[in-house]
C-alpha cells in the first residue's frame, strides 16, 4: 500500500511542475494570464448610483478615464457622521485603488453603509461597461 501512495505523491508532483511549465509558457508567450482575457472595458464619463443604507441612501459617483475608474465620491452625509462616514472616506480610497469592489472589504461596524457603498459602486460599474 505505501508503495502505492508514493509512487502516486511522485506522479501529482510531475504533473505539477508539468502544468506549471505549460502555463508559464503560455504567460511568456500570451504576455497574459487567462483570466485577464475576461476584463471589463468601461467608457468614460461620470457616473452615479445609489442605495439604501442604515440611515439613508449612500450615493457614490465616480469618473473614468481611459477605461479605469480615476475618481470615486462617496455621500453618505446623512449616514451616522462616526461610523458610516468615516467608512465612506475608508471605502473610497479602496475602491479608488482597486478599481472597483473586487478585493474592496466592508468595514467593521459600519457594514449596512458599506453594502449600500459596494452596490452603488458595482451599479455605476454596470452603467459604464462596454460591450
Amino acid at each position: 500500500m505505501k508503495k502505492h501512495t508514493a509512487r502516486n505523491v511522485i506522479l501529482m508532483a510531475i504533473l505539477d511542475v508539468a502544468l506549471g511549465i505549460v502555463l508559464s509558457l503560455y504567460i511568456a508567450s500570451t504576455g497574459t494570464v487567462p483570466a485577464a482575457d475576461n476584463a471589463d472595458t468601461y467608457a468614460d464619463g461620470a457616473y452615479s448610483a445609489s442605495a439604501q443604507g442604515y440611515k439613508s441612501e449612500v450615493t457614490v459617483m465616480i469618473n473614468i478615464t481611459g477605461g479605469k475608474v480615476t475618481n470615486v465620491q462617496i455621500d453618505a452625509g446623512d449616514e451616522t457622521p462616526e461610523v458610516g462616514g468615516k467608512a465612506a472616506e475608508s471605502l473610497a480610497r479602496s475602491l479608488l485603488d482597486a478599481g472597483g469592489t473586487a478585493g474592496v472589504d466592508t468595514v467593521s461596524g459600519a457594514t449596512m453603509t458599506s453594502n449600500a457603498v459596494l452596490s452603488a459602486m458595482d451599479a455605476c460599474l454596470a452603467q459604464a461597461v462596454q460591450e
